[in-house]
């Protein structure tokens, strides 16, 4: 399960995503190696990880459009963090030429290592909470 958001920032070369720091990931780039984030995420290539057994708000700092967006979540153990850089964007035909650079995809999931089972009667709850506030 992932909710799967979509948040526009001013230039995707330019934010970075912070609270991943110390997180193992899977880089669905490179058949889901196994990783682990050192520092702030970064972007200069198309990004699609998992990031497992995440608890912590990820905070996205975007000096381009001057503000900074707070993601905060329960029940959700996994983080999903995607961009698709100019070819794969142009491939897919729902993006302006430069769109993709004014947009970046962080998800509160259960994914991978984080799946979730539910038996028969059995319920779940995934709460995300955004914020923006200004730098």
């Amino acid at each position: 399960e992932a909710l799967h958001t979509y948040f526009q920032i001013g230039d995707v070369a330019e934010v970075e995503l912070h609270g991943l720091d110390g997180c193992a990931y899977l880089d669905k780039t490179e058949g889901f190696a196994r990783k682990r984030q050192e520092g702030a995420v970064r972007f200069a290539a198309e990004t699609d990880r998992v990031y497992v057994d995440t608890q912590s708000a990820c905070i996205i700092h975007d000096a381009q459009l001057q503000r900074r967006i707070r993601i905060e979540k329960q029940g959700s153990a996994s983080t999903v963090v995607w961009t698709p850089w100019a070819d794969k964007a142009a491939a897919m035909g729902d993006f302006t030429a430069q769109g993709w650079r004014n947009m970046l995809c962080v998800e509160s999931a259960n994914a991978a290592d984080n799946t979730l089972t539910l038996q028969p009667g059995e319920t779940h709850t995934l709460q995300v909470r955004y914020s923006a506030e200004a730098l």
